[in-house]
């Protein structure tokens, strides 16, 4: 009867966080650890670190929008941040994200990025493939971008696919363009945009 129930919700009322778990647990999104993802993560990484680099001691609050299971965190390393906060809607990935760490600076959360309402302010607000599944995309990120600090900014990527380029249009009518950077891999073509809120 439990499979039934997991089934209806997933497949036919689909219910978001029942979808995500799902797709974890069945090892659907173990692709992004491929080298095929490394130039995406190595752009943000990059940004950050150019940016926001950790002067005398102290570094930047990050908080990463739709997580997954904290590839982002663990690839930026924890001498890069001073805080970092990382949501998404899958239980599962969540767990998995604060089993693998490794530090006492990092936060994990699942919460729903149209809803989720941070703690305190941050320096960057990162969207790494994500933002396309917000209800509402230049609305949510309006909305997060009200908690970075007076000079934060937001990192937002997006894989090139058939409505990218109308998601980037929506999205520069609320922001001013800082820098982007595109990767093309074999799995295709993704942009990076750095965004002052």
């Amino acid at each position: 009867m439990n499979k039934i129930i997991s089934f209806v919700k997933r497949k036919i009322f689909r219910i978001n966080r029942d979808r995500w778990n799902h797709q974890y647990n069945k090892g659907l999104w173990d692709g992004l650890k491929a080298m095929d993802e490394l130039a995406r993560f190595s752009v943000i990484v990059g940004y950050v670190k150019f940016l926001k680099p950790t002067q005398n001691g102290h570094g930047p609050h990050i908080l990463e929008i739709g997580c997954g299971e904290g590839l982002l965190q663990q690839r930026l390393q924890s001498q890069n941040y001073d805080r970092f906060v990382g949501t998404d809607i899958s239980d599962l990935a969540i767990q998995k994200a604060a089993a693998d760490a490794g530090d006492g600076k990092c936060t994990y959360l699942v919460a729903d990025m149209d809803t989720y309402k941070p703690d305190g302010q941050f320096d960057m607000v990162i969207f790494n493939e994500v933002i396309y599944y917000s209800r509402h995309p230049l609305k949510t990120l309006q909305r997060l971008a009200t908690y970075l600090k007076p000079d934060g900014l937001l990192i937002v990527t997006i894989n090139d696919h058939k409505h990218s380029t109308e998601l980037w249009e929506a999205i520069k009518d609320g922001f001013s363009l800082l820098d982007e950077a595109t990767t093309i891999t074999s799995k295709g073509k993704c942009v990076c945009k750095v965004l002052r809120g």
